[in-house]
């Protein structure tokens, strides 16, 4: 694969992380609001039929987050570092727990997949920080820069942050589903 459609794909799973931010920053507000909202029925929809769908949601955020850093590091050939592959520890195994909830609709797998999704995010939450950091923290990995960035997107956007969107798409689906 040449450079341009590794770039044009780095620039659509970016854009995709700031769709699902903005979409998450509307359901906080929508959460915390919720009273200010509580008569508005296409909001209520809305929130009945992302709950009632939140197992599928859940598994195929966790299946585009799994295949991203699979392209990220088998085909853009970015080597990852340490805290990368802890983030992936606590990313992969909820394509294969999500997915048999999803088959059996069993929500509770609720509780697994928060609590995978919170270690990711707080590992995601370190490294992000440790990349933007203005003063370079020190790194152990041999291989791979935990602090180095291999791109930025839209100047904040990168894999440690797109990793902690996944996270918390994951949670607020699985705490959504709570509502069923």
């Amino acid at each position: 694969m040449n450079r341009e459609s590794i770039s044009l794909i780095i620039n659509g799973l970016a854009t995709l992380t700031l769709i699902f931010q903005v979409f998450l920053g509307i359901f906080v507000i929508i959460f915390f609001f919720g009273k200010l909202t509580k008569g508005n029925k296409p909001i209520k929809k809305l929130t009945q039929f992302l709950s009632s769908n939140s197992l599928a949601f859940a598994f195929l955020v966790s299946v585009a987050a799994t295949l991203g850093s699979l392209f990220l590091s088998e085909v853009a050939h970015f080597i990852p570092c340490k805290l990368c592959w802890f983030q992936r520890v606590f990313m992969y195994p909820q394509v294969l727990l999500l997915g048999i909830a999803t088959f059996k609709n069993d929500f509770g797998v609720r509780r697994y997949a928060i609590a995978l999704s919170i270690i990711g995010a707080a590992i995601a939450i370190y490294h992000y920080l440790l990349q933007m950091s203005p003063i370079p923290l020190p790194c152990t990995d041999e291989v791979a820069n935990c602090a180095a960035k291999q791109f930025a997107q839209f100047g904040y956007i990168t894999i440690p942050m797109m990793s902690l969107t996944t996270f918390l798409l994951i949670i607020f689906f699985m705490l959504l589903s709570k509502k069923k």
